[in-house]
């Protein structure tokens, strides 16, 4: 029997809903894709570390086991999301390869097209899914005086006390 192990995983998305784009997108054809009518952003960390990452480290291991390896499926915004991903040159040296795909426009709608296949090991995944470039301690309570001074500017912390 030959099969392979897919994995696919969506963008999750944080702030409001996205029932009016949908809407958009089924009463009218558009030339691009239509600009968020409310305030939402990718969550990347909902997507990756909270979603994908615990797929990948209770199933790679076991498929690896039996000689296979495991195929992922991303979009290319959520492939430019994973911070510094070591890549393997051969397949037969890894164990997962990603498939990363685009949105290419046609007349009437989109196509997804795939765009570039990347082999990885699961140890770098890991690492790229949970890495990031974390913030300075300055930088952080920079913002967080910059929030609690919107919300309350009379607050001692908000004037950087």
């Amino acid at each position: 029997m030959d099969w392979c192990a897919l994995e696919l995983q969506a963008v999750y998305f944080s702030g409001k809903s996205m029932a009016n784009e949908f809407k958009m997108l089924a009463e009218k054809e558009n030339e691009a894709v239509p600009f968020p009518a409310k305030h939402r952003r990718p969550d990347w960390r909902s997507s990756g570390p909270k979603r994908l990452l615990p797929q990948l480290q209770t199933k790679v291991p076991t498929i690896r086991t039996w000689g296979k390896k495991m195929a992922v499926v991303i979009d290319e915004a959520f492939f430019g999301s994973l911070v510094g991903l070591d890549e393997e040159k051969h397949l037969s040296n890894s164990e997962i390869a990603w498939f990363v795909v685009g949105y290419d426009p046609k007349p009437g709608g989109w196509k997804l097209v795939p765009r570039k296949v990347v082999f990885t090991k699961l140890d770098a995944s890991v690492k790229s899914l949970t890495g990031g470039v974390p913030l300075s301690r300055e930088r952080f309570e920079e913002q967080l005086r910059a929030k609690l001074g919107k919300k309350m500017p009379s607050h001692p912390l908000a004037a950087g006390k």
